[in-house]
């Protein structure tokens, strides 16, 4: 029985590094009822975004969130690397805050200017908009427990 555990544990670090490449696997149940649920299953609906896989969406999203602290935190690229890297991030929230507003019919300019205050002392110098703090909620209006405990470091 042993030598089987051995050879698993073998078996699962030979998988996990082989020719330098790592395999990473995630998996995560949600009810199909929550947010998060409808989320995973709208990434997974090709018929809504053929020419792309649930993987590159997830990729792309994952990619524009966390490339610019994670090539920072392994410390081997230069201040103006990581800066181009942290623009192209920019730009892609950017566009998908566009796309987004399009699709749901809002306008762009209430966006802006909550991602400029969010950044803080910038303005909008198109639109002025007061907004409560109390207005800023998630979107996602349950949260599982799974959530709450989830680290999305690898």
């Amino acid at each position: 029985m042993q030598k089987a555990v051995d050879r698993r544990q073998k078996l699962d670090k030979d998988e996990k590094t082989k020719n330098g490449i790592k395999d990473f696997k995630w998996r995560y149940q949600t009810s199909l009822n929550s947010d998060i649920g409808k989320m995973l299953a709208y990434l997974q609906n090709q018929t809504l975004h053929p020419s792309q896989n649930k993987t590159a969406m997830i990729m792309a999203a994952l990619t524009t969130f966390y490339m610019p602290l994670a090539l920072y935190n392994e410390g081997d690229r230069t201040h103006e690397c990581l800066e181009l890297v942290l623009f192209n991030s920019v730009k892609a929230i950017a566009n998908h805050l566009k796309f987004t507003c399009v699709v749901l019919n809002i306008d762009t300019a209430r966006i802006a200017n909550i991602f400029y205050h969010a950044i803080g002392e910038l303005e909008s110098p198109s639109f002025s908009y007061q907004i409560d703090s109390n207005q800023l909620q998630s979107p996602i209006n349950e949260t599982s427990p799974e959530l709450e405990e989830f680290d999305p470091q690898m």
